[in-house]
């Protein structure tokens, strides 16, 4: 598995994405993100909650494509453990997660 630097300027990368395109190793961390450490987990958890729940900013969005692919991952659990019951207005809205 590779893993290019980024973010890249030459490839306009945003600065401030959780994940990059155009890599292997994140491309595969956005289909299978159980190798990701809590800090990026969390990192990714509170972008989901931004642009799938609009918490703190409506105009909130995902940075690149890898970005998305893991925020619809966080969403689609997050979406199960609601349904079970897991997740009260205070974890929709304000809960971090810690390591």
């Amino acid at each position: 598995m590779s893993h290019r630097y980024h973010p890249d300027p030459d490839r306009n990368d945003p600065p401030t994405a959780l994940l990059w395109d155009d890599c292997e190793r994140c491309d595969e961390q956005a289909a299978d993100p159980r190798g990701l450490d809590h800090v990026k987990v969390a990192e990714a958890w509170r972008r989901m909650r931004q642009v799938e729940l609009h918490y703190a900013n409506r105009n909130a969005r995902y940075l690149t494509a890898n970005e998305r692919r893991l925020g619809s991952y966080l969403y689609a659990v997050y979406v199960l453990v609601e349904h079970l019951g897991g997740v009260d207005a205070r974890g929709r809205i304000g809960a971090e997660v810690s390591g």
